[in-house]
């Protein structure tokens, strides 16, 4: 048995690391019979300082230290279940402290109602609230933005049935060759020029010219949704991008830093995180919430299409976050966002939304998340089916750039460990 700063001392940590990883399941300590020291068996420090200790050597001074990295074990609840949520590094980018959301230490409210996704962008990337001219740039790169000929070429390739994440996904490669063939950008400079282009693929016409110094809200409601971009909109607009900018370490922020943590230019890392959403468990929600309304429209009752969810052993889609068990912040900005939409733009979507949440919340005790009222602002904004993922992924590209960014300043390869549970060492000789 070791004492804590014996323990801690062998893994090369603080004694307060030590408790951290006490208190996160990773390691027991027992008690004396006599006393309160802790102390700690000399075998499970031993098989977790293979996981958790610096590397030795020339690499040890230039790299951080692996630990952050390495998920040892799931933590287990009081019943011996495993607990989702494993830290596995530290972020300035975003916080979500006792369910409630900040980017960059201002709560997810305030950001909501007072920024523009040009001022969410920069404040995410940067740290800091950024100044007009920052701004300002940032505006107008958005409304010049163009995309050059052979990308252009590459999306229209994939044909007008292609869905809206892939074609953004088809963007990146095309961008990073571009690129090639030009001057070399600095960092910052790939930053502005990947979400300047975002809306482009999207749009109805790709190829089409048009005015959008309100910046990317102007840009998506003009060449994508086909609107005039009034006021109004362009102010519901923001408000939904800057909601889906960031939620720190989500699969798809997850698998841009991995891919980051390899060296990776931008490019390939937003790519990764743009594959990563589209899987149907990460970024399918907001087509299955698009599914429901589209099954009421035609005139399916609301309780048999909930029990036909109950009986699949399925949640209604949008509903049950396992972060927010008491509701998503960021779903109730939405719904008021999408109530301002229905003044102007008619009820029947949002009545519908309504009849929906009040009965989820009757029969199953669960609050809608993000995906729900975001598929319910897009569609109302007059965007067409596909759309709602595709602006979320818009949106959220602020945040996947602000943790790419951060991987590169204190960068080290992310190589995480597995526990094995396959059949034990065999021999090909013997067959044994």
């Amino acid at each position: 048995m070791l004492t804590a700063a014996e323990a801690a001392n062998q893994l090369g940590v603080k004694v307060g690391t030590l408790y951290a990883y006490v208190s996160r399941g990773w390691l027991k300590s027992y008690r004396r019979r006599v006393g309160r020291q802790a102390l700690y068996r000399r075998s499970d420090i031993e098989a977790l300082r293979g996981l958790v200790a610096p590397e030795r050597g020339r690499r040890a001074r230039s790299v951080p230290d692996a630990s952050s990295w390495v998920t040892v074990a799931q933590p287990k609840s009081a019943a011996g279940v495993s607990l989702p949520g494993v830290i596995v590094t530290e972020s300035a980018v975003s916080s979500i402290i006792d369910k409630r959301l900040a980017y960059r230490g201002y709560p997810i409210e305030e950001v909501v109602a007072h920024a523009s996704f040009e001022e969410a962008c920069l404040l995410l990337w940067k740290g800091e609230r950024p100044d007009e001219p920052e701004v300002a740039e940032l505006r107008a790169a958005i409304a010049a933005a163009k995309l050059p000929a052979a990308v252009s070429a590459t999306i229209a390739a994939l044909g007008d049935d292609a869905a809206p994440l892939l074609r953004l996904s088809a963007m990146m490669p095309g961008l990073a060759a571009f690129e090639r063939r030009g001057p070399a950008l600095t960092r910052p400079e790939r930053a502005r020029r990947i979400i300047a282009m975002l809306p482009l693929p999207l749009a109805r016409k790709p190829g089409a010219s048009v005015s959008a110094k309100g910046g990317m809200a102007e840009r998506l409601l003009k060449t994508v949704a086909g609107t005039s971009a009034s006021d109004w909109e362009r102010a519901a607009m923001n408000q939904i991008l800057v909601a889906c900018a960031e939620h720190e370490m989500n699969a798809s922020t997850f698998a841009a830093r991995v891919v980051a943590s390899t060296g990776a230019d931008l490019y390939a890392s937003v790519l990764a995180a743009l594959c990563s959403l589209s899987g149907p468990i990460h970024g399918g929600a907001c087509d299955r919430i698009e599914r429901m309304f589209a099954d009421l429209e035609a005139g399916r009752k609301l309780d048999d299409l909930l029990d036909t969810f109950t009986r699949e052993r399925r949640l209604p889609p949008g509903f049950g976050h396992h972060i927010y068990p008491d509701g998503d912040p960021r779903a109730v900005l939405l719904r008021e966002t999408a109530a301002t939409i229905a003044r102007h733009k008619g009820r029947t979507l949002y009545a519908s939304a309504l009849r929906v949440e009040q009965a989820v919340w009757k029969r199953e005790r669960l609050r809608p998340n993000l995906d729900f009222y975001l598929t319910v602002c897009v569609r109302m904004l007059g965007f067409r089916r596909g759309m709602p993922a595709a602006i979320f992924a818009v949106g959220r590209c602020a945040g996947w750039i602000a943790h790419i960014l951060e991987q590169y300043e204190n960068n080290r390869l992310i190589r995480p460990r597995m526990r094995y549970r396959g059949v034990p060492i065999r021999h090909w000789e013997t067959g044994t």
